[in-house]
């Protein structure tokens, strides 16, 4: 039994089982259905190929399930990368990939039997000429079929990578880890049919021996490719609003908790936005005496000491800020206006605790 392959089937199976309950009340997009049918199509091929050795006297039951497995895995994961490289996929398109693989899948379940009942699948041939019909499937076609599959993958990369690299960068990095997987797939499958239908069976075993590295670099980029962009928002947020934290609760101090909502609940980038929305709404309300100098650090300094007022003769905290003309611009004074109060801060608290100290 390989134990590593029954992991990975229990893991895929386990993230398709809970992705499919989670969309259990929910319409399905495409690419969601074609990424459950990747994982659990993965987690039964791998569960299947890890205890082939156990099912091997059982007609190898085993070696027919991955085959299958492996063939509905190419043709989820080709309606998966064409999702992501047209806007919208067309019906028939999904139904001519849908159709190639039932066809695969339907020639190995057939030739199967045959195979068993002629002595056991063959494993090589010595040339093309010696074919039977079972070993013309798994030997030939199988391998074709899967090359062709991987083939999409990478050249969808090829096709993605120079042109997202700047505006994506998680998400390119993960299809360029996937493709570079495919490609070592393809190539190791090319390899490999060359030796088994060539009488050369024994010189495949060290090219197979390359699968663990292809493999890698693919499970490493669709992980990427499913979770990195998420991590990087949350990271994102929570960095930026642990830097506006000071001068989002002064200002809802300041303003009496006017523009303050709950947001225990909200996501981390939503409370991001919803920080960026409260501290605007403050500064466009609240006034501060500066006395004659406007610039970020009196605006922090008032601000700290609560010098605000209801005089209507005095500037609101955006006009005290430096002209801004866009949403950018906007949201880079926030940001300055949040570091000279945190500086301002520290000064206060470093002098308070200089006279304290004997």
């Amino acid at each position: 039994m390989n134990l590593a392959f029954v992991a990975l089937g229990v893991c895929a199976t386990a993230l398709g089982v809970g992705r499919l309950s989670r969309l259990r009340d929910d319409p399905a997009t495409l690419t969601q259905k074609a990424i459950i049918v990747s994982l659990l199509s993965t987690g039964v091929g791998a569960l299947a190929y890890g205890t082939r050795l156990a099912t091997a006297p059982l007609y190898d039951i085993g070696g027919a399930i991955w085959h299958m497995a492996a063939t509905v895995l190419i043709g989820a994961l080709e309606i998966t990368f064409l999702t992501l490289r047209v806007k919208e996929v067309k019906p028939e398109t999904v139904r001519r990939i849908s159709v190639t693989s039932g066809v695969i899948c339907l020639l190995i379940l057939t030739s199967w039997p045959a195979g068993q009942a002629s002595g056991g699948h063959p494993q090589a041939v010595d040339s093309l000429k010696d074919h039977s019909f079972a070993s013309l499937v798994t030997l030939l076609i199988f391998p074709i079929y899967v090359i062709w599959g991987l083939s999409q993958i990478v050249l969808l990369g090829i096709r993605r990578v120079p042109q997202d690299i700047r505006r994506r960068p998680i998400n390119t990095l993960a299809l360029a880890m996937v493709s570079a997987g495919a490609l070592g797939f393809i190539g190791i499958n090319v390899a490999t049919a060359i030796y088994l239908n060539s009488g050369r069976a024994e010189e495949s075993e060290a090219v197979i021996a390359f699968s663990p590295i292809a493999l890698g670099a693919a499970l490493v980029g669709a992980a990427l490719l499913a979770t990195g962009e998420r991590i990087y928002e949350e990271a994102y947020a929570r960095y930026h609003i642990f830097r506006l934290g000071p001068l989002w609760r002064r200002l809802d101090e300041l303003s009496g908790g006017e523009f303050s909502l709950p947001s225990r609940t909200l996501s981390t980038p939503a409370r991001l936005q919803r920080a960026y929305v409260e501290i605007s709404d403050a500064i466009c309300t609240l006034r501060v005496d500066t006395g004659s100098r406007y610039d970020l650090n009196s605006v922090a300094a008032s601000l700290h000491r609560g010098d605000t007022t209801d005089d209507r003769s005095t500037r609101t905290l955006s006009r005290a800020l430096p002209e801004r003309r866009t949403r950018r611009e906007d949201l880079e004074a926030i940001h300055a206006l949040a570091k000279a109060y945190r500086s301002y801060r520290r000064g206060v608290e470093k002098d308070s605790a200089a006279r304290v100290e004997p």
